[in-house]
């Protein structure tokens, strides 16, 4: 029962949250500040209704670090609290297209400067990419990327998809890894203090000089990074 009056109660927040968000960006559209206010203001009530225990840890390491691309593992949708609480200034989200079909979500997610990908088709989503490089040269935006490109639903840290790593360096940015200890199934809604979760910031990973050939290094590099901190950070949780 617990469980049920929570779902309502965090979708009717979301929603309300998404048409504040559609409004503000009606009267600034495709502003990349939109997303860190309406992020911060899921974040603020969110876990609270979830009754979730969070804990953020080194956020103040990706403070003025100019444009980054943030790399965060994906669980499954809780991921926007976390993610929300974690996301900076001038910062956009990388989403699949279909998201735009999301009702309140979806259309705050397309006017606030987001960009969408069709991962389906493999010509536009390159195009896609290099607009993102675009933002990240001309207009000194950050971009947050979830790499492995689908909820792990519990499976661990997938594999990852090169197209973050491709973007950081072909803009010469830094990667920004962000990592969530694992909650997928270890969260209980039906309880009242339904679970914890740690979302840990880990220090800038750089790109500079690296080419296209560097590109699996990079990804191996960051990946053993997040993956070693989620373990450290199940363990305190769980052991």
């Amino acid at each position: 029962m617990l469980k049920i009056i929570r779902i309502i109660a965090i979708g009717s927040y979301v929603a309300g949250v998404m048409s504040l968000g559609i409004l503000f960006s009606l009267f600034r559209p495709r502003h990349p500040n939109n997303v860190y206010l309406i992020s911060k203001m899921l974040a603020w009530k969110g876990f609270d209704i979830l009754g979730i225990e969070y804990d953020r840890r080194d956020y103040d390491l990706h403070e003025n670090i100019g444009a980054a691309v943030f790399c965060s593992n994906h669980q499954n949708n809780i991921d926007m609290f976390p993610g929300g609480s974690c996301v900076h200034k001038n910062t956009v989200v990388l989403g699949k297209k279909s998201i735009i079909w999301i009702p309140f979500f979806g259309q705050f997610f397309w006017l606030s400067g987001n960009i969408l990908i069709d991962r389906s088709n493999p010509f536009n989503a390159k195009k896609s990419m290099e607009k993102v490089t675009e933002k990240i040269r001309n207009e000194g935006i950050s971009v947050w990327v979830m790499p492995e490109g689908t909820r792990s639903k519990g499976r661990g840290l997938l594999p990852f998809k090169k197209g973050a790593f491709v973007t950081a360096i072909a803009a010469q940015c830094p990667i920004a890894p962000v990592v969530f200890s694992s909650y997928a199934k270890r969260i209980n809604l039906n309880n009242w203090k339904s679970g914890k979760i740690i979302a840990k910031c880990l220090p800038l990973i750089s790109t500079v000089g690296m080419t296209k050939e560097d590109v699996p290094e990079l990804m191996e590099k960051t990946r053993t990074a997040m993956l070693n901190c989620q373990i450290e950070l199940d363990r305190e949780i769980y052991d």
